[in-house]
């Protein structure tokens, strides 16, 4: 790319972020922006009550670090998505690096009590609504959140599906074709292994044996 190109690039960035309601944390400098990209990546989303996760469910396909996101003045909140291996479901984890006060979090469409965040890892399922949601809310007001689920309209709420194995495997992998099993492995180290130990027996046989031995003697 020439210096235009990268120009432009850079132009359209600053742009985007500052339509998605980052127009503040551009005028903190690159700090700032660095905050912005990293909201931008994750789909969150400041209000004036609350922090919301908006991707969709069906794109947390994959483990997510979000580190040290900005909350105030005085708050770290990090926030993780896990993908489990046994079942492909995505979980969510959040922890606060620091904070000047009580933060409280739940998950798609409020309906389970608050959860107060800390230090520790607290962990929350990945729900889809109809229409879709947030799938996080954090805040430090304890009364908005009790009445975020008077307010969230859905008409349902449920535990996010699985994801496909292909899908899993496509950003794992970089193919649909799963990993290869471990048996697959030990199999050609094992065909390896018989291979030389052949190889070493023909060479033996060829200089090492009797009969050659004799041969080469007599002659």
């Amino acid at each position: 790319m020439n210096e235009a190109e990268i120009a432009n690039l850079a132009s359209v960035w600053f742009l985007t972020l500052e339509k998605q309601g980052c127009h503040q944390l551009l005028q903190a400098g690159a700090d700032g922006l660095m905050q912005a990209m990293v909201l931008s990546y994750g789909g969150f989303k400041f209000s004036n009550l609350d922090l919301t996760f908006c991707t969709h469910p069906k794109d947390l396909h994959r483990n997510y670090h979000f580190r040290r996101l900005l909350y105030g003045n005085g708050t770290h909140v990090n926030v993780t998505v896990e993908v489990r291996e046994e079942d492909n479901k995505a979980e969510i984890f959040v922890a606060l690096d620091r904070n000047d006060k009580t933060y409280w979090a739940c998950d798609a469409g409020c309906i389970d009590p608050p959860v107060e965040l800390g230090p520790t890892l607290k962990q929350f399922p990945v729900k889809l609504t109809d229409p879709v949601t947030a799938v996080l809310y954090i805040t430090a007001d304890r009364q908005h959140i009790d009445e975020l689920k008077q307010t969230i309209h859905v008409k349902e709420i449920a535990e996010a599906p699985a994801h496909e194995q292909h899908v899993i495997a496509l950003h794992k992998h970089g193919s649909h074709l799963s990993g290869l099993p471990t048996l697959f492995w030990m199999s050609i180290a094992i065909l390896i292994i018989i291979f030389h130990l052949f190889l070493f027996k023909l060479i033996y046989n060829e200089y090492c044996g009797k009969d050659n031995y004799r041969q080469r003697f007599y002659s």
